[in-house]
């Protein structure tokens, strides 16, 4: 057989010009990538820090995801660096004194317009430029680890600057606004350059910095805000939860009341989002998975919408309540409020009355798309009891009935304080259930029954 000369060359990963670049060495490699890192783990945890208070829908849908995306690319680039000769430690604080102020002051956005500025129009484009330039910089073969990693990155990063452009756009929406985000982008980009950029490979511009907001300490909100398309927030009535576990009504009505509950459980990625933003640190592997399940939760969320607009239900008009991540956020800790999450994720493991179940319904509802989302449902709730098992084993000794016992000592200890400081009223009409159920069947049923908040055990009527 004549041997053939045709076949591409280097494995396919680059030109002939590009694998005789000289690049640099393993110490520019690491130091870079450390930066990344870090910048990348920051921006994870301003996405949390900001979620409760972002009262856009859509905003903290990908607020959620964009957490979780950064979450991965630095579990990628934290595998690296420990290949390049630099200690694991080194991953735990900042890399420079400029890039971590650079970093809180983005934290110290304020704001809808400022945080979108900050993130999607300063630091985000900031990293594509520096990890583009480490892409042309380094030998794609010599450093290729780091070269195959950097490059997915850099396409999910684009894609997160293009949505957080567009959705600065849409803020936009006056003189003021416009204004604000200019005089908040050029701030940063002050605070960037003086770190030398995200990489460090320019010039340091310290001289002549803007008057620091990072002096004052950052207090994340922990109560969730809507916009003002929603309303109910504060509804104790929860028909969907009694609704759906009722097999006398119809098949039709209970898949319907599960798409509901999967809607509403946008406050749980809330909840989640406080406990991170008020718990410092733990291992970066507890972050990386619980900013995992925020997005899942998320996702869910997104799927009760997905699921609600293909059956014509304007989903903005329904009480999309956040008593759940209100009520923990008010009378429980963080690690009390991750309790409740885990007890909450365990109840949903049985068969008869958990995740399978709900499937179930789903399935013999007929409605195809629900049957597909409660069935990725249903998977990634198996995973979120796993990380809770993980993650709090130690402090149970492993005996989880423990957990349920003190998750329903803390659900008895809310009760008694929403009796001693109610929820602010914000109720929906009392028949909002029975007329958004025969809008969707065409045709009337029965009055849901009747339901309180008060009732409500980690164990026997799960929220997530």
């Amino acid at each position: 057989m004549a041997i053939t000369t045709q076949i591409p060359r280097y494995a396919g990963i680059c030109s002939i010009e590009e694998a005789q670049r000289v690049g640099f060495g393993v110490d520019e490699a690491a130091r870079r990538l450390r930066r990344f890192a870090y910048v990348k783990q920051r921006l994870a945890f301003i996405a949390t820090a900001h979620l409760n208070a972002t009262p856009e829908w859509e905003a903290k849908q990908a607020l959620a995801l964009h957490a979780w995306l950064d979450a991965e690319h630095v579990s990628a680039v934290r595998q690296r660096v420990p290949e390049l000769r630099l200690p694991d430690s080194s991953l735990n604080h900042a890399p420079d004194e400029y890039l971590e102020r650079a970093m809180e002051e983005a934290l110290h956005s304020r704001g809808t317009v400022e945080l979108l500025t900050a993130v999607y129009c300063v630091i985000r484009p900031a990293m594509v430029a520096a990890v583009k330039r480490y892409l042309n910089d380094t030998n794609p073969i010599a450093d290729h680890p780091s070269y195959r990693a950097l490059k997915l990155i850099v396409v999910e990063e684009q894609e997160m600057c293009d949505w957080g452009r567009a959705a600065l756009d849409a803020v936009l929406t006056d003189s003021k606004a416009e204004q604000e985000s200019r005089a908040w982008a050029a701030h940063l980009t002050a605070y960037v350059a003086a770190a030398g950029g995200i990489d460090g490979t320019s010039d340091k511009q310290t001289e002549n910095l803007p008057r620091p907001r990072s002096a004052e300490p950052f207090r994340p909100e922990l109560q969730p805000h809507r916009d003002e398309r929603f309303h109910g927030l504060f509804d104790q009535t929860i028909p969907a939860d009694t609704v759906y576990a009722d097999e006398s009504r119809p098949i039709e009505e209970r898949n319907l009341a599960l798409l509901f509950k999967r809607l509403r459980e946008m406050d749980v990625p809330e909840a989640i989002a406080g406990i991170l933003a008020q718990t410092p640190g733990k291992s970066w592997a507890f972050y990386h998975d619980m900013l995992r399940q925020l997005w899942d939760e998320a996702r869910h969320s997104l799927l009760g919408e997905v699921a609600l607009e293909a059956k014509g239900v304007n989903w903005t008009r329904l009480p999309v309540n956040v008593t759940f991540s209100y009520k923990l956020a008010k009378f429980c800790t963080p690690l009390e409020r991750h309790i409740l999450l885990f007890a909450i994720e365990q109840s949903l493991m049985p068969a008869q009355r958990g995740k399978r179940w709900e499937y179930e319904i789903a399935r013999d509802s007929g409605d195809k798309l629900s049957t597909t989302f409660h069935d990725f449902d249903w998977a990634d709730e198996v995973l979120h009891a796993a990380i809770g098992k993980k993650h709090l084993k130690q402090l149970f000794n492993g005996d989880f009935n423990e957990a349920f016992r003190q998750a329903d000592a803390l659900a008895r200890r809310i009760a008694e304080g929403l009796e001693r400081e109610p929820m602010p009223k914000d109720a929906p009409a009392p028949d909002w259930w029975e007329r958004l159920a025969e809008s969707v069947l065409g045709r009337p049923v029965p009055p849901a029954p009747k339901s309180d908040l008060k009732e409500w055990s980690p164990v026997t009527q799960a929220s997530a």
